[in-house]
Formats: structure tokens, C-alpha cells, sequence
């Protein structure tokens, strides 16, 4: 008994030795060659895609640049969940320069308190959220932001979207109308350059929009580029309003401050009046600098 204890501890202690000395030798020898034909072979990979020297431009029109979602009043802190699924339905439809969206995942905001089931657009624009029967509001939407970026790539959401409604009932045979969706080009801005000094005229420019016979504009100011807060430098009811596709700044009394940073928003209208289009605005960004 004895002997066989002995011959097992022998037999373990050798074998620990030999699993040892293995790994001293995959450590030193093994694991370095795998780790350097790995490191070689990427930076080969590297250098036969060679170097990039400039950088790629950027291009919005990639995705959607709408809003994904909006909200009445208080409604997201007053969020509760969503509203199950019944025997009622609000329909509406979703176009995009006039065209029906097919596949587009939404859902609405209800009655100041839940969203609904989400809905798919069918092959002519038209969704139908199901809800039980009942009185309810619109109070805002949710989009499918992927679904979005792929079905309206480079689109905004048309300047009179409305995103609520007031009361109406849903009941056997009476269905609810819910929102219209216009998403739609946005007006392409042009201007000759990002940086001008104080002294300099600062002429905006804008490709023209089919249908378009006005153009209303307002410049936006802010001290910090990154800042999300600006201030208007024309009073809402004074907006400079154009035939042409530009503006000359220097014949208004606006005053371009030195170390500031600026952006403008053009909208589009056809000769009755209604709304067309606007340019895009990101909020984080601008469009010229004044320099100090």
C-alpha cells in the first residue's frame, strides 16, 4: 500500500515537471513566434492598404436628419409604458417628397401618459396602430431611427408637420386619424467660406428650391462653437424675406461680433404661401466664424 503511494506521488510530481517544463517552452518559444507572425502580418496588411492622406469627407446625406421623436408638453416625465393592443385603430400615412414610405416603424404618443404599439408602414405610406376602443390625444411620435436612416437618407421632416392632435374617439367602425408624416429635402446652403474677418462682407448663399418663390431667413449667434444655445439676430416678425437664392448681411442692422460663431436657417415658400422646405440645422455646430 505504502509502495503504491509512493509510486503515485512520483508519477504526479513527474508529470507536474513535464506540464511545467511545456509551458516554459511555449512561453519562450512557441507564443512568440504566433504573436510575431500575427503582428507582421497585420502591419503587411497595413501597408498594402496604404496611407490614407486625406481625410474622408463627411456625408449627411447618408442618414436621416430629421427628428427620430417628438413630445407635447410634459408628456416624457409623465411616461407610464405602453398601451396594449385592441380592437380599435388610429391610421395615418408617412410620405416622402410626396412620395409613399413603405417599412417604416413608428409609434405615437397617447393621451399625455403611454406610447403605442409600434406600426409598419404598408406600400402606400399608411400605418394603423392598434389600440382598444377609446378617446385618446396625440401627444408626440417615436420613429424607427435605423429604419429611418435607411427609407430617408438625407431627408428632414416637412416645416408643418404637426406632431399632436386634439381629442378623438376610436370605436367599432370608427377609426381614429392620426398623424401625417412629410418628410422632404432640406435647402442646400452655399456659402464662399467658414472664417471671415470683422471688416469682411459676409454674403449668404443657398441653392434654389423647386417651387420656392420666397425665402425667409435667420442668422443665429452664440460665443462657443460647441454650444447648443444661440441667441436670433433678427426679431422673429423682421426676418429678411427674398426672391434670390442669397443675402447680403451688410444691408441689415445686424451687428457680427468678433470671436463669435454663427448659423442660418433659410425657409422656403411657393407663391401661395405655404411652406415648402428648410435648411438643415445642427444645433451643436455653425456655419462662419467671426475672427477677433
Amino acid at each position: 500500500m505504502f509502495k503504491k503511494l509512493i509510486d503515485g506521488l512520483i508519477f504526479g510530481t513527474g508529470f507536474g515537471v513535464a506540464f511545467v517544463a511545456v509551458c516554459i517552452v511555449a512561453v519562450y518559444f512557441i507564443l512568440p513566434s504566433i504573436l510575431e507572425n500575427k503582428y507582421s502580418t497585420s502591419e503587411a496588411v497595413k501597408l498594402n492598404e496604404g496611407e490614407i492622406k486625406q481625410p474622408p469627407s463627411l456625408n449627411s446625406s447618408g442618414r436621416f436628419l430629421g427628428s427620430p421623436g417628438i413630445y407635447s408638453g410634459d408628456f416624457m416625465d409623465n411616461r407610464e409604458g405602453v398601451l396594449s393592443s385592441g380592437d380599435g385603430v388610429i391610421t395615418g400615412t408617412v410620405l416622402a417628397n410626396e412620395n409613399p414610405v413603405e417599412g417604416l416603424k413608428l409609434r405615437l404618443a397617447l393621451n399625455g401618459r403611454v406610447m403605442s404599439q409600434w406600426a409598419t408602414t404598408d406600400k402606400n405610406g399608411e400605418y394603423r396602430v392598434s389600440v382598444p376602443y377609446g378617446e385618446y390625444q396625440i401627444d408626440g411620435y417615436e420613429l424607427n431611427h435605423s429604419l429611418a436612416n435607411r427609407l430617408l437618407p438625407g431627408k428632414i421632416n416637412h416645416p408643418e408637420n404637426r406632431h399632436s392632435t386634439g381629442t378623438f374617439r376610436v370605436s367599432a367602425g370608427q377609426e381614429g386619424h392620426g398623424l401625417k408624416f412629410r418628410f422632404v429635402d432640406p435647402i442646400v446652403k452655399k456659402l464662399d467660406k467658414s472664417k471671415y474677418s470683422s471688416s469682411e462682407t459676409v454674403i449668404l448663399k443657398w441653392e434654389g428650391y423647386p417651387g420656392a418663390t420666397e425665402y425667409t431667413i435667420q442668422v443665429y449667434e452664440k460665443p462657443d462653437a460647441n454650444s447648443w444655445k444661440s441667441n436670433d439676430l433678427f426679431h422673429w416678425p423682421e426676418r429678411p424675406k427674398v426672391s434670390e437664392t442669397e443675402l447680403d448681411l451688410s444691408k441689415y442692422k445686424v451687428e457680427l461680433k468678433p470671436g463669435y460663431f454663427y448659423s442660418f436657417e433659410v425657409r422656403a415658400r411657393n407663391e401661395k404661401g405655404s411652406l415648402l422646405s428648410d435648411t438643415y440645422r445642427d444645433h451643436a455646430g455653425f456655419d462662419f466664424e467671426i475672427s477677433k
